[in-house]
């Protein structure tokens, strides 16, 4: 079945040249106006990739297609149901997620909180976990989802998201009311994007370059909860088809539970650095934990990005804010 998608998608992807080319070509112009996203994305390549001249402009054009991939595959591809999202490497999700049970015992009756970033499309991260919840060895799982101001759009990427058996949380007023019902409930996991800039509060981590500010009051609350954290990152091989990598967090909520003679195969948490936290030792003791978690994902998913530059969104001033020190 699978191979049959594969064949689908490439005669459609072909079918669609001419339009990726048509958009290319006009988002290749684009990124030479001193508009505010080429701008913002030209002024984030040089500081933090030292990435200038005529790459900024293919860079950008690279980025600019992704929002018409994205569009593709979730207006068009999913309908069809032939997005395909499949795991890197030799990675196997069941093992995994049957090694985490075994490592964080708490897993069995609590759910996996997946964090991640902008790349490719993230709605399509969640489609090999769903296959495991459909064989009812996961928990439901649900997606974090900040309401735009257009009620159809919300209504698109609604629809888009609970398609294949996803859940949808909005991230409104009733957010963490409606987590703490589901994490309380014990069926619930979540897919949280934890590289959007938070208007305010957050913690500042040093982000490639310089410090960004990352929001945490919602995994901290699912790390006070004694979830376990896994991280999740992916690129974009053509359009319907994404890879994902897959890698156990730190935890540290949770290293009291773990098996004194366990042998790690994929979960090498052992092998993740943190990134530096602006003003460390000031952090609040409620903070500690989760300040832990975030700077280890951060450097780790700074790696994916330096892997694959051109499926993350460069174009928002994601080091605008800059850090103060802490009260």
């Amino acid at each position: 079945m699978k191979k049959i998608k594969y064949i689908i998608l490439l005669l459609l992807n072909i079918l669609f040249l001419p339009l990726y080319i048509l958009f290319g070509l006009i988002s290749f112009l684009l990124s030479f106006l001193p508009i505010f996203p080429t701008q913002t994305a030209k002024q984030n390549l040089k500081q933090q990739l030292n990435i200038t001249g005529i790459k900024t402009n293919i860079l950008i054009t690279q980025v600019y297609l992704n929002y018409l991939y994205y569009s593709v595959e979730a207006f068009f591809f999913q309908k069809l149901n032939l997005n395909i999202c499949e795991f890197s490497d030799d990675f196997i999700y069941p093992v995994f997620y049957a090694e985490l049970q075994e490592k964080y015992p708490a897993l069995r009756e609590k759910g996996i909180v997946y964090i991640l970033s902008h790349m490719a499309n993230v709605e399509m991260y969640s489609l090999p976990v769903i296959e495991e919840v459909m064989k009812g060895k996961h928990n439901k799982l649900y997606a974090l989802a900040q309401p735009a101001k257009l009620k159809w759009v919300n209504k698109l990427l609604s629809w888009y998201r609970v398609r294949p058996g996803m859940g949808v949380v909005m991230t409104d007023k009733s957010l963490f009311a409606q987590m703490e019902r589901l994490i309380q409930s014990g069926q619930a996991s979540f897919c949280m994007l934890v590289d959007q800039k938070p208007k305010n509060g957050g913690l500042f981590i040093k982000f490639f370059n310089d410090y960004a500010a990352f929001p945490t009051s919602g995994l901290r609350m699912c790390m006070n909860q004694g979830m376990v954290i896994a991280y999740a990152a992916a690129y974009r091989v053509i359009p319907g088809v994404v890879k994902l990598k897959m890698q156990s967090g730190k935890n540290p909520h949770l290293k009291k539970n773990i098996l004194e003679n366990y042998q790690q195969i994929y979960t090498r948490d052992e092998d993740l650095v943190p990134a530096k936290l602006f003003d460390a030792e000031n952090i609040k003791q409620r903070e500690a934990q989760t300040a832990l978690e975030m700077a280890h994902f951060t450097k780790w998913i700074e790696e994916q990005i330096r892997e694959h530059p051109n499926q993350w969104c460069w174009d928002y001033r994601k080091w605008s804010r800059k850090p103060r020190a802490q009260e």
